[in-house]
């Protein structure tokens, strides 16, 4: 099979509920929604990004959508935006980026990446979470040409606990691929 490089063609997913398509500067409305619900902020995932991201306007989603565009265009990483088939509403964020201490996925040295997932927090369920992490694996691990995919699961956050629970995931030990704590990683499948 031959896959094109997801930098020059930024691949779409569908699961049965919905669209995950490359994040796009129309999406800001919707998403500001997502980033200043004060739930969903204190969910994400901010690990070796420096620091919070103040949520406050609209100008700043898009600043913040500019960010991600201009990070692929650069081949550093990918975001898409999750759209509800239901009602066509952006409800959240994937990222896919190399591990800390790798600069871009085709390096010859990359084998891991670290997922970022940020979902309207009314959305954070078991099912919800089951469905994108299932879709993660089976789909972005094989086009990033990696091996496994690490991703945070707070130990709070127990219906995301269960999503990755469902998807393969298991418990990352401490300090392993990644200096934060409560990582967890699936292989691939």
């Amino acid at each position: 099979m031959i896959i094109e490089n997801p930098f020059v063609s930024c691949p779409e997913y569908e699961t049965e509920n919905f669209r995950i398509t490359k994040i796009k500067i129309e999406d800001a409305e919707d998403l500001f929604e997502v980033y200043s619900d004060l739930v969903t902020r204190k969910h994400m995932n901010n690990d070796n990004c420096g620091g919070e991201w103040p949520c406050n306007s609209l100008e700043i989603v898009q600043e913040g959508i500019r960010s991600w565009e201009r990070e692929f265009d650069e081949k550093y990483y990918t975001r898409w935006t999750i759209t509800q088939k239901s009602n066509m509403k952006s409800i959240g964020t994937i990222e896919l980026a190399p591990a800390p201490g790798v600069l871009r996925f085709f390096d010859g040295t990359c084998t891991t990446g670290i997922l970022r997932v940020d979902i309207k927090s009314e959305l954070e369920t078991e099912k919800v979470f089951s469905e994108i992490y299932k879709m993660t694996n089976t789909e972005m691990i094989e086009v990033f040409g990696i091996e496994k995919i690490i991703t945070k699961g707070n130990p709070k956050e127990l219906e995301r606990i269960k999503g990755l629970d469902n998807s393969k995931y298991k418990r990352l030990p401490a300090n392993e691929i990644i200096p934060y704590p409560n990582y967890y990683i699936s292989y691939k499948w």
